[in-house]
């Protein structure tokens, strides 16, 4: 305890310093400031009456507009005001899921299109073959430009489950669609290929909602996520003012094991999610797994 002191004032002045830098990262991880920026979006919103969402790859900017309609691909027996009560509460809420046919269809693309890894292109699916063993995740390229994510990213259902949770309409959302590859990494091998298998809370921007499509069957053993109910607007001051990611030993106490969920689903599943909470990915073992993730803000 003696050294607490002196930790925190150096955390206090690390955030000091990145606050002049990257006021997002650093303001973005405490619920008070996001409840400010969704207010003052709010209040845009009723002085400004159109907003159009717009569409891009994740940590790009979008490049282009999309139009908000049903896309009949998403599928749900919820509604958004319901989805977006459970988040508040819980971080998550299971469903909606993906029809067949889209299941389908970025399955394939999935399987034939360019995939890269750290803007590197790495081969196809099909063709990864023995560089397969020493990759960790590889992403469809230009996924954003898919006719059936821009559909998906746009529909109806999902637009209104994000503004229900941001409580403003979303200006952007950003397309993710990849592999998380079985093999023999070692943990330290996946972590320096930037595979979140640790628990971490998300900062990206000042506010943001996930929805996530399995693509694949999805469980424990071929890279399920996991996550800590409840922990996106409960932290611990030393969680906030530190680095994002702590250990599952460190969550279990701060939680309870109680508190863990594993999401586990067949192809199609999904689940909105506050990613404000504590979340991982596990390594998959037994077979590959394929996600969906869009994210809105």
């Amino acid at each position: 305890m003696a050294d607490f002191a002196p930790r925190l004032f150096e955390r206090v002045k690390r955030l000091g310093f990145l606050v002049t830098r990257r006021p997002r990262y650093v303001l973005g991880r405490f619920a008070t400031v996001r409840d400010v920026y969704s207010g003052l979006n709010g209040l845009k919103d009723i002085l400004v009456p159109r907003t159009p969402l717009r569409i891009g790859e994740l940590y790009k900017a979008a490049t282009s507009t999309l139009d908000v309609a049903r896309s009949g691909h998403v599928l749900t027996s919820k509604s958004a005001v319901e989805q977006t009560r459970e988040m508040r509460r819980d971080a998550f809420s299971l469903g909606p899921r993906l029809d067949g046919s889209a299941v389908a269809g970025l399955q394939d693309q999935a399987r034939t299109l360019p995939l890269h890894f750290n803007d590197n292109v790495v081969g196809t699916y099909a063709t990864l073959s023995g560089s397969r063993h020493s990759l960790a995740i590889a992403t469809v390229q230009n996924s954003s430009q898919l006719a059936t994510v821009r559909a998906i990213a746009g529909d109806e259902y999902l637009y209104q489950a994000a503004k229900q949770f941001l409580g403003y309409r979303p200006r952007q959302v950003s397309s993710w669609l990849f592999w998380s590859l079985a093999n023999q990494l070692s943990a330290a091998q996946r972590r320096a290929a930037y595979q979140t298998i640790d628990y971490h809370y998300d900062i990206d921007g000042f506010n943001f909602m996930y929805a996530n499509f399995y693509l694949l069957d999805t469980t424990a053993r071929n890279g399920a996520h996991a996550l800590i109910a409840g922990s996106s607007r409960r932290k611990r001051l030393g969680h906030l003012l530190g680095i994002a990611r702590i250990s599952d030993a460190d969550a279990w106490e701060t939680y309870g094991r109680d508190a863990e969920r594993m999401i586990e689903g067949p192809a199609g599943f999904g689940f909105l999610e506050d990613a404000s909470c504590y979340h991982k990915a596990l390594p998959p073992e037994s077979g590959d797994r394929l996600m969906l993730q869009l994210r809105y803000q």
